[in-house]
């Protein structure tokens, strides 16, 4: 059976609107079938996501009831693939375009690593902001604590972390790990996926020639002290989950990965100053963040791990 049998593509949607249909159409371009997890609440777009997989060939639907998050999403579907005797799945937001050739790639890189790989990640261009090239985490050789982000002008054998959206992941593994972390629910769950993979010795990859049409975030451009950035505009409510997380995920694997948790502290210091001095609803976002924040440090789940434990490769 050859890998692209072997390899099957899986798609999380939500209230996708209405140019989601060619975008399905390009995965399936990409991959000759994929899953669509529909984790819609409305009868409006239940019925339009169900309506658009009958209409394409190669799509199958799953659709949940109500809206489990994005890591049960993911579970759902890899379990529907690891039983079906699939290798790869090759996961994407419902807002991403891949090119025809993009699984080849990745399947490509996933062949020629170095060490066994959990994840093949891509380089993605968000539309908003279509002069900024993708750069991928890496530990830094000379710092322990430090890091660098680096663009996969070849291959990358081993950065900390990939986003969900165009990466190719390895069922076997997804099975030994125990899957994604459901409790995480949106942000931060490929990151903890990333992380325990590395930790349990497999490595995290990037393929330079797989090429991604991905949003990230509601990016705008805002004019300040005469330069013009590109702020996430990220929701209060998001905003809340994604500091609670990351606080679990840095009690998790503060540890192990504490170029991560550098990297994240980094990250997490540029999203408040571009509310402080480019975004609208500073006042919400900040008490978001500071809420999810205190949820975090007092939540009983970051002295205990909610994933499985970790089988040995």
């Amino acid at each position: 059976m050859s890998d692209d049998i072997r390899t099957s593509a899986v798609t999380v949607t939500y209230e996708p609107d209405s140019a989601w249909p060619d975008r399905l159409r390009a995965i399936l371009s990409a991959c000759p079938r994929c899953l669509v997890v529909d984790n819609s609440l409305t009868p409006a777009a239940r019925a339009f996501v169900a309506a658009t997989v009958a209409a394409n060939p190669g799509a199958e639907l799953i659709a949940n009831p109500d809206n489990p998050g994005i890591g049960r999403a993911l579970n759902q579907a890899f379990a529907t693939l690891h039983s079906a005797g699939h290798h790869w799945a090759l996961a994407f937001d419902q807002d991403s375009v891949p090119p025809p050739d993009f699984a080849a790639h990745l399947l490509d890189t996933a062949r020629s690593a170095p060490a066994a790989v959990a994840a093949v990640g891509a380089n993605w261009r968000d539309a908003a902001h279509p002069a900024l090239a993708s750069r991928h985490p890496v530990s830094h050789p000379a710092f322990p604590l430090g890091f660098r982000r680096v663009p996969s002008l070849a291959d990358l054998p081993d950065v900390l972390c990939v986003i969900t959206s165009g990466s190719l992941f390895s069922l076997d593994v997804w099975r030994r790990l125990g899957g994604f972390d459901e409790s995480l629910f949106l942000d931060l769950v490929d990151t903890d996926f990333c992380l325990r993979a590395r930790h349990a010795g497999w490595r995290i990859a990037v393929s330079s020639a797989a090429n991604l049409e991905h949003r990230r975030g509601a990016k705008k451009p805002v004019r300040f002290l005469g330069r013009v950035f590109f702020p996430s505009f990220t929701p209060p409510f998001r905003l809340r989950l994604l500091s609670q997380n990351r606080i679990r995920l840095i009690a998790r694997h503060g540890v192990h990965a504490p170029a991560w948790v550098v990297y994240e502290f980094a990250y997490a210091v540029k999203l408040i100053a571009d509310i402080l001095f480019l975004e609208d609803r500073k006042l919400a976002k900040l008490a978001a963040c500071l809420r999810g924040t205190l949820a975090g440090l007092t939540s009983s789940a970051i002295f205990r791990p909610s994933a499985p434990p970790l089988d040995s490769q």
